[in-house]
């Protein structure tokens, strides 16, 4: 039993964190504008969306509470931390004349993304503590724990219940996630 913990947590380590995860594959193409669309049109946060997707690589379909956990932990941080800088960087770029507006929103862009950063690892933290790891890693299955887990977080939001909102949203993006991979596709950061 010692040993097969042991190889486990070896074989943790050799998978990209959720960060590294989330730039590889938000930096896909399209995968962005799947994110933003959803996040702008039905009010989903890209970070959970993204978690719901890591999940499914990982372990088993998140349970209701689990995902529950996961919309607190993000409203709860964006609330009091991301909302806050992302609208000070949105509203300093229509300031750009003003001297120094740029280098203010360049700064508060990293500390956004640092944001972003933290507001994922608590996600990361969650996952590994509150879901059960998935017992077969075929692509096939992948993908159907993410519809699962997308269509509960879309529900659970609300999402599901507004105008224009379409479970082909969320099978666009996990054909953007899953399928059109690029190894140059990482980009600077989460750039919402």
């Amino acid at each position: 039993m010692v040993e097969n913990r042991a190889v486990d947590e070896i074989a943790d380590r050799t998978e990209p964190d959720f960060w590294s995860w989330s730039l590889d594959r938000y930096g896909r193409e399209g995968a962005e504008s799947a994110c933003l669309r959803l996040q702008d049109g039905f009010g989903l946060n890209v970070n959970i969306l993204l978690w719901a997707c890591w999940c499914a690589e990982r372990y088993d379909a998140a349970p209701e509470l689990a995902m529950r956990k996961a919309i607190d932990i993000c409203a709860q941080w964006n609330r009091e931390v991301t909302a806050a800088l992302r609208g000070a960087r949105r509203y300093l770029k229509t300031q750009e004349q003003v001297a120094g507006a740029k280098a203010l929103r360049d700064d508060i862009k990293t500390a956004e993304l640092a944001a972003e950063k933290i507001e994922q690892a608590a996600l990361e933290n969650l996952a590994h503590t509150a879901l059960t790891p998935a017992s077969d890693s075929h692509a096939a299955h992948v993908q159907t724990r993410a519809r699962r887990n997308l269509a509960a977080y879309a529900a659970l939001a609300g999402a599901a219940k507004r105008d224009g909102f379409s479970t082909s949203l969320l099978h666009d993006l996990i054909d953007h996630i899953f399928e059109n991979g690029s190894e140059d596709g990482a980009g600077e950061g989460l750039g919402r």
